[in-house]
C-alpha cells in the first residue's frame, strides 16, 4: 500500500468517525430534549394528581360525615 493510499484510508476514517460523532451529539442532543419533555410531563401530572387528591379527601371526610349521621 502506497504512501498516498494510506493517507487517503486515513483520511476516510477520519471522515466517517467525524461523521458517527455528529451523529451520537444529535442523538444526545435530542435525548435531551425528550428527557426535558418527560420531565415536565411528570410534574404536569403531579399538580394534576395532587388537585384530585385533594378535591378526593375533602368529599371522603364529607361522605364519612353523612355516614355517621
Amino acid at each position: 500500500m502506497s504512501l498516498e493510499d494510506k493517507i487517503k484510508e486515513l483520511e476516510s476514517n477520519l471522515q466517517m468517525e467525524k461523521m458517527v460523532k455528529k451523529s451520537e451529539v444529535e442523538l444526545n442532543k435530542e435525548l435531551l430534549e425528550r428527557i426535558e419533555k418527560h420531565q415536565l410531563h411528570i410534574e404536569t401530572l403531579i399538580k394534576i394528581n395532587e388537585e384530585y387528591s385533594n378535591i378526593i379527601a375533602k368529599l371522603r371526610a364529607r361522605l364519612k360525615e353523612l355516614i355517621i349521621k
